[in-house]
């Protein structure tokens, strides 16, 4: 039992060298004692991944700077009462993107939340998936998904089997004073980003739509309309939600 538990590790490391992120080989487990150590190591890779983001469209990118430019706000730490700066901003490393290499229907993708859907079949043919590394903000971190596993397991709140876990109070107060920290709507999961959050992007001939996250618990969607060559921004929201 212990030489497939190690196996399974040594596996699991690998997988996160692959990734570039080799400094969480540091990390099995993550403790108030190597915290700080921790975030030192996030943001010198978020810088190194940011000093070699290779970004051609400049169209998508000043899109995402201006729909997802982080609102300063502050932690409130429920226990305490008192208000908590987190010291980074949290951005994803990528951000996914459907491409479509014609026009789309935005009478139909208008009740969708306003965005398109694609056909798994039309892939390769009608439209394609990319994804982006956005520019890093000031005191920036990039998150990833081995990152986000890390984090989540300091904080507890995970589901088990069929029940979820007890979620570890003073870890998360710990936690916030470096990132913003919001449990998941639905349970089970956590929010470690800045928002607003792009959760994706639809490109098309005549329409960009941008869907984003706004908190924890709500989202919405702006277009940006193909006119005279040029995508210009509806300023009225396409659609918004609450979970």
């Amino acid at each position: 039992m212990k030489i497939k538990t190690i196996l399974v590790f040594i596996l699991s490391m690998a997988a996160v060298v692959c990734n570039g992120q080799s400094f969480l080989g540091k990390y099995h487990k993550l403790t108030k004692r190597n915290l700080s150590e921790f975030f030192s190591d996030w943001k010198a890779y978020s810088d190194n991944v940011a000093s070699k983001a290779m970004n051609n469209d400049s169209l998508i990118i000043e899109i995402i700077k201006s729909e997802s430019t982080p609102i300063p706000t502050d932690e409130s730490d429920h226990a305490t009462g008192k208000e908590v700066s987190p010291r980074y901003v949290v951005v994803p490393q990528y951000i996914h993107i459907i491409k479509y290499r014609t026009d789309v229907d935005t009478t139909y993708a208008r009740p969708n939340f306003g965005m398109p859907l694609f056909i798994k079949d039309s892939i390769g043919k009608q439209c394609f998936l990319d994804s982006i590394t956005p520019v890093l903000p000031k005191d920036g971190l990039y998150l990833t998904s081995d990152i986000e596993k890390i984090l989540s397991k300091f904080v507890g709140g995970l589901i088990k089997g069929k029940k979820i876990e007890k979620i570890n109070d003073k870890n998360v107060r710990k936690l916030r004073e470096y990132i913003p920290v919001d449990y998941g709507h639905w349970g089970g999961y956590w929010w470690f980003t800045s928002f607003p959050l792009i959760t994706e992007i639809c490109y098309s001939n005549n329409l960009i739509a941008v869907a984003r996250r706004t908190s924890w618990c709500t989202g919405d969607t702006f277009w940006y309309i193909k006119e005279n060559g040029k995508y210009v921004k509806r300023q009225k929201k396409v659609s918004s939600w609450i979970e």
